[in-house]
């Protein structure tokens, strides 16, 4: 909105301008020669008049032009040449050339509706092909299917009576959850398992392990009994693939009220204690149950014909991160490794469900600092990938974002949306952009910002980049 009502003013200021000058030296000019003609008492003829009052004038113009030209173009240059040296150094090559800590991504894992890997995702989201769909079980209240983003991996009732036989084993027998629980857990095991396979390749040959951290991000609704057997099965999960069970931390709190950038925050390395760390933060969450849809449609936020602005779409996944600090990121090697970091998160003044106004404001003022902080300019960025879905409102404060700080993205290609294709999953949508945006950043050799605006209140963006530039 804002260039297209300041660009017309611009134009007529320069035009104002431009004949204020025109004018100017003509009046000049004639002034000149009428007063020469009327000293000399000389009687000019046509080609004089011609020349004296029209050739002149214009002559004048075309100098006076030339010269501002001149004088812009070795101001640009002058210009060029130092924005070039502020850029010169490399995005990172060693810890001491960040000017915020980062954590060091080992590898990334999901299960989504649309892929099961980060390649798999970005292929489907490159096809057009990520998208919702209706649903062939879930109806609504007047009994027609609804929108949702359903995977085909969150039912397998083989491992549910596995994961439901080793909790009897811990004293946990008569626990009960729900549909879109099972399925939640489900997905998550594979995230897990992948990265605990991950986590066991990486363990010293000597010595004790260090602490691997899990960190996991269940959904705010789940009551603590199953929150609590969902951690204890996931911690199993992981140690199947080589970690010690014992050097598996798990946090006594409930991490149920952090969010991702929380979190991650909470892994950054302090610099005056250095000590070596892996950790895996995991997302789940499924929506993809009659429960579910009754619920949301009692609360008027599931997404119908009638409610497409602030409706959501139910969805589900599972979405996780391998992260280390850059001390051991080095030992591993730097071609399959990308920075994450800086990260910074933010609440609005008031919920974007209740307002009209799109306002990108703190989306553009998180960027701003994380890029400050990780010493990135805005035109090194070649990619945003979000956890925006399909209401228009979070659409259009995207953009906001986009289109005047961060110009050199093509929209359509460089700006992604990765809530088309996920839901609405609690925090999923983001850790899904932030493992896709480390499969991005090592592709494009270029840092990729991710940004969550999804939550009505909490808007977040984050940086993630190649390890090092190639040579």
């Amino acid at each position: 909105m804002t260039t297209a009502s300041t660009t017309p003013m611009r134009q007529a200021a320069e035009w104002l301008k431009y004949g204020a000058v025109t004018l100017a030296v003509f009046l000049v000019c004639w002034t000149i020669v009428l007063w020469f003609w009327h000293k000399s008492h000389e009687e000019p003829g046509t080609g004089e008049l011609v020349l004296s009052l029209l050739v002149l004038p214009l002559v004048l113009l075309l100098g006076i032009w030339k010269t501002s030209k001149m004088i812009a173009a070795s101001d640009a240059a002058t210009i060029a040449a130092g924005a070039k040296r502020a850029a010169t150094p490399p995005i990172v090559k060693a810890a001491v050339e960040n000017r915020a800590p980062v954590l060091a991504v080992v590898a990334a894992s999901m299960r989504s509706p649309h892929g099961n890997s980060a390649e798999e995702l970005a292929g489907a989201i490159a096809d057009n092909e990520a998208r919702a769909d209706l649903d062939r079980e879930l109806v609504d209240d007047n009994g027609f299917p609804v929108m949702t983003a359903r995977s085909d991996d969150a039912l397998d009732e083989a491992l549910q009576e596995e994961i439901a036989e080793w909790l009897s084993g811990q004293g946990i027998a008569h626990l009960h959850l729900s549909e879109e629980q099972w399925r939640a857990l489900i997905l998550a095991t594979g995230v897990a398992g992948e990265l605990g396979c991950r986590a066991g390749e990486l363990m010293p040959e000597k010595g004790t392990p260090p602490m691997l951290q899990l960190r996991l991000l269940l959904p705010h609704d789940w009551q603590d009994d199953v929150r609590h057997a969902a951690t204890m099965w996931l911690k199993h999960a992981v140690s199947q693939y080589g970690w010690p069970v014992d050097r598996i931390a798990v946090p006594e709190v409930p991490d149920g009220a952090l969010t991702p950038t929380a979190i991650l925050a909470q892994l950054i390395p302090v610099p005056a204690q250095p000590v070596l760390f892996m950790a895996i933060v995991i997302a789940c969450a499924s929506l993809i149950g009659q429960e579910s849809v009754d619920r949301m449609a009692a609360n008027d936020s599931l997404f119908t014909s009638s409610s497409q602005a602030r409706g959501q779409i139910p969805g589900e996944g599972a979405a996780g991160l391998l992260l280390t600090d850059l001390v051991q990121a080095e030992q591993v090697g730097f071609s399959n490794i990308a920075l994450l970091g800086p990260f910074s998160e933010k609440r609005r003044a008031s919920s974007a469900d209740e307002t009209r106004r799109n306002d990108a404001t703190v989306l553009l003022e998180l960027t701003e600092q994380i890029a400050t902080a990780g010493g990135v300019a805005l035109s090194q960025i070649e990619m945003i990938l979000a956890d925006t879905a399909h209401r228009s409102n979070r659409v259009l404060e995207l953009m906001g974002l986009a289109a005047p700080a961060i110009p050199q993205v093509d929209a359509a290609d460089d700006v992604v949306r990765v809530g088309l294709g996920s839901g609405s999953c609690s925090a999923v949508p983001f850790m899904t952009v932030l493992a896709l945006a480390q499969h991005h950043a090592r592709e494009r050799r270029a840092p990729i910002l991710c940004v969550s605006n999804e939550d009505p209140h909490l808007r977040a963006v984050a940086l993630v980049r190649p390890m090092k530039r190639d040579a």
